[in-house]
């Protein structure tokens, strides 16, 4: 076989292998980042969780307090009496008497309640079932029954026992604090008047959430579950549909871009049941939208499966996208001129044979080495601060909970978020945002062990695995973590201090990663909440 046969052979064999280099990077980047983009939605539908928790909370201290007052009750006793001596229904003369003296009582104390914790609904029902004697947010529209409607309220009379829950009602749709009245008698002989009912919108959930993450939020409700349950008036005055064409309603928005990103509901029809995180582009900007099912209180109760709407969050993952982008076309460039290089060393090897020509082979070889481990330190780690990125840090961190598992060893996790760093963003722009970023991973580096590895888990949250670490030493850690970031100082930020709050969490040896994961990432929500700059282990 002469040379030039061989030179062919090679040369194909040779193009071949970049063309599947450049493929496996092509699929494992891609790959990084939707799982890194699912990761994200998991957490985001986390804090959804959290937050639509203390809402609910909210409504019900809010329900409890009303409904203990005895004014409140006296008042709701009478008018009961007196609808059942009218008739039942909306009752006569003297339960309207009754319920405009009830509704006096209420407002100085309604519209305080209504700034202060976002609530706009405060209902009192008559049993059984769900009659309506007041609403105070609504006060000309009484006498009504919603037995087929109001669930919630028909299970908390006949349960007697407070309930918490999402409804569609006549008026509003709105996450509901259902508490039971009580007469004033002996508690031997103590009568249920009805129940007390208050009611919030999703917006005060959304609201919550994007001051805390800056993420966009949007529910929709089904067309079909909306016009069965609210009068048509209130369909017309409360909400809006998506789009002409579609046939979702929105309950409530943090935003229009959402509405504008994600215009038909019709599109998310086949997952519905599902959470799931997908990317799509708008004008020159890409966004992740996760998104999952809402369930109202009645199909949670019979735990049915069937969902009356959608919860939807976007976020801003263009620098992701376009990182990605530019990785691909590193891969391709490393991949030309690998084949270019080697292409000629090839010809001068086959054509010459030369000593002079393996030492250039030599030398180009040791090169296409350090193009490599440029390479493979570029897609381990993070560009700005030098820590492993997400991908990276997630396959180390799931190595080491296998060793750790078969050494029966310790292992703890930090999840560190720098407190209001978009305010810095804002305040003395980006480049003062990077400059804290790189102290603040210096600052790990040098608090960790030469066994222990962090990553940058994404925009301002960092993420520390301690091997051979129970709780109370991961603890610690975090403690000095958290005061050495607090004495950081940097001429860029003309004084104003940075701080941060991590979360401590332990594996327990049967976690998941992901569950490992969020356990760190609860400890680390529950600092927030504390107050900021401070740690929080995971109990």
């Amino acid at each position: 076989m002469n040379s030039r046969k061989i030179f062919l052979i090679l040369t194909l064999l040779i193009l071949l292998s970049d063309l599947i280099f450049v493929g496996i990077n092509y699929y494992a980047s891609r790959h990084a980042l939707n799982l890194t983009l699912d990761a994200n939605g998991r957490s985001l539908r986390h804090s959804y969780q959290l937050t639509l928790e203390l809402v609910y909370e909210n409504m019900l201290q809010i329900s409890t307090y009303i409904a203990s007052q005895k004014n409140v009750q006296q008042l709701f006793l009478a008018g009961k009496q007196a609808v059942t001596h009218e008739g039942g229904g909306a009752g006569g003369a003297s339960a309207a008497d009754v319920r405009e003296q009830l509704y006096q009582s209420l407002i100085p104390s309604w519209s305080p309640l209504m700034e202060e914790y976002g609530a706009r609904q405060l209902h009192f029902h008559l049993g059984p079932g769900s009659l309506s004697f007041l609403r105070v947010h609504k006060p000309n529209k009484f006498g009504d029954r919603m037995d087929d409607v109001r669930h919630i309220i028909v299970d908390s009379f006949q349960d007697k026992q407070a309930k918490v829950g999402f409804e569609i009602g006549r008026i509003y749709a709105g996450l509901r604090g259902v508490t039971p009245v009580w007469s004033t008698a002996g508690p031997d002989d103590a009568e249920l008047i009805g129940v007390l009912e208050v009611g919030s919108s999703y917006q005060t959930v959304l609201d919550k959430i994007n001051q805390q993450t800056g993420v966009e939020m949007m529910v929709l409700l089904n067309q079909e579950k909306v016009h069965s349950a609210m009068w048509p008036e209130s369909i017309s005055k409360q909400i809006v549909k998506l789009s002409e064409e579609s046939s979702c309603y929105v309950e409530a928005i943090s935003n229009p871009l959402v509405s504008e990103v994600l215009a038909n509901c019709e599109e998310l029809e086949p997952y519905k049941h599902q959470l799931r995180t997908f990317t799509q582009s708008h004008g020159d900007r890409f966004y992740g939208i996760t998104h999952f099912p809402l369930h109202d209180y009645q199909s949670q109760a019979a735990g049915e499966t069937k969902q009356v709407g959608m919860v939807v969050m976007l976020m801003d993952v263009t620098e992701s996208v376009m990182a990605n982008r530019q990785q691909l076309k590193l891969n391709l460039v490393y991949a030309v001129v690998g084949f270019a290089v080697i292409e000629i060393l090839l010809y001068l090897v086959v054509v010459y044979g030369s000593r002079r020509v393996h030492s250039l082979i030599d030398q180009q070889t040791d090169e296409i080495h350090r193009l490599k481990e440029f390479y493979k330190n570029r897609s381990e780690r993070d560009s700005l601060t030098a820590l492993y990125n997400h991908r990276c840090f997630n396959e180390r961190l799931q190595q080491e909970m296998g060793r750790a598992k078969r050494s029966h060893a310790q292992l703890s996790l930090l999840m560190c978020d720098l407190d209001n760093f978009k305010l810095i963003n804002d305040s003395f722009g980006h480049l003062a945002g990077d400059a804290v970023l790189q102290q603040v991973a210096a600052i790990i580096e040098r608090l960790v062990r030469s066994s222990d590895f962090a990553g940058r888990y994404g925009g301002e949250e960092f993420i520390v695995a301690l091997p051979e670490t129970g709780l109370h030493d991961a603890f610690g850690i975090a403690q000095r973590l958290v005061e050495s970031i607090a004495s950081l100082g940097l001429d860029e930020l003309d004084g104003r201090q940075v701080t941060a709050s991590v979360g401590a969490a332990m594996w327990d040896g049967q976690e998941s990663l992901s569950e490992l994961i969020q356990k760190a990432d609860s400890a680390l929500y529950n600092a927030k909440q504390q107050g900021k700059n401070r740690a929080v282990s995971a109990s």
